[in-house]
């Protein structure tokens, strides 16, 4: 009884919508579960036309990377993929920003580039090659491209939807030249709050991609683009269609641990901060107070802004109403 009361509950909570939102974690892994999906959105960011275009893909979702960096270390991609020509890739959606987040990207992007020149030289066609031949290419990389979609507004992307990051050379971009130094390993970043393109001003298949992640799951009725594809990935989010056990996973996950945990930790050291500061200016106790009330305000709004449940919403303001007494 109790089961079907929360169940109800759930149901309730994802009335008026007809797709479950694509930017939470399972219902984005549903959306791009597909291998035919994956390849026409890469194919659309990446701009891949004719004997170009990515025609078999692998894939695995939550592929958990490990290495000995002396110590153990270790991370999860939510969407690691090859191409039948040896491209990898590494698909984040992200919820939300948080400290040292360029510094994450670089760091899973390193860890793709090293889990990426495993796999090179295990291939078939590398173990064929002879000992010199080898040799020589002790030092060669195989193309990655690190693709972050940030459901948040990046400064870093210069107020784009969509950029893209390689290294370049200062020298060469002061005379003009902005080729980079080696196009084998990029970042595409999608900054989708900054899409704000219409339906009826959609032309490319990852502008149709990134309209439905951007607004899949609000009640707003979504365009018919007339390719099956589409269709099918909507399908796979469909409220109506999933099952209950799959409704809860995806009330639960409204927003990633670590990343609530980043903005937690975030909030505590402003708090701290603001404490500190008023506490010179007004008293050391009274400015304590009021920096760390301060701080779960601003954690409640952050959870606000983010889309967190009602019932996560309600233990929060429940465990800041007792931190206050």
């Amino acid at each position: 009884m109790v089961k079907n009361e929360k169940m109800s509950e759930i149901r309730e909570f994802f009335s008026g919508h007809t797709y479950l939102d694509p930017t939470y974690d399972p219902a984005f892994k549903e959306f791009f579960g597909d291998e035919e999906t994956l390849k026409s959105f890469l194919n659309g960011l990446l701009h891949l036309e004719g004997d170009n275009r990515i025609r078999r893909l692998t894939f695995k979702f939550e592929e958990e990377i490990r290495f000995r960096t002396p110590y153990p270390k270790n991370l999860t991609f939510d969407i690691f993929a090859t191409s039948e020509n040896g491209r990898f890739f590494d698909i984040e959606m992200q919820k939300a920003n948080h400290a040292f987040f360029i510094d994450r990207a670089i760091l899973y992007n390193a860890f793709l580039t090293i889990r990426a020149k495993q796999e090179m030289e295990r291939s078939p066609e590398y173990m064929a090659l002879g000992f010199d031949e080898q040799r020589k290419r002790r030092y060669e990389l195989p193309d990655t491209v690190s693709i972050w979609i940030c459901n948040f507004d990046l400064p870093e992307t210069g107020g784009e939807a969509i950029d893209r990051w390689n290294v370049y050379s200062k020298n060469a971009l002061r005379r003009g030249n902005a080729e980079p130094v080696s196009p084998k390993n990029s970042y595409i970043i999608v900054n989708l709050p900054r899409f704000t393109k219409s339906a009826d001003k959609l032309e490319r298949p990852e502008e149709k991609w990134l309209y439905l992640l951007k607004n899949a799951g609000s009640s707003e009725a979504l365009p018919d683009f007339g390719h099956g594809i589409f269709d099918s990935a909507l399908e796979r989010i469909k409220v109506d269609y999933v099952k209950d056990d799959f409704l809860s996973v995806q009330e639960k996950a409204m927003i990633a641990q670590e990343e609530i945990d980043c903005r937690i930790a975030e909030g505590r050291i402003d708090a701290r901060k603001e404490g500190r500061e008023e506490g010179r200016a007004e008293g050391r106790k009274e400015g304590r107070a009021e920096g760390h009330k301060d701080g779960l305000a601003d954690g409640i709004s952050i959870f606000e802004s983010l889309g967190v449940s009602r019932e996560l919403l309600d233990k929060a303001r429940q465990i800041a109403a007792e931190k206050q007494k």
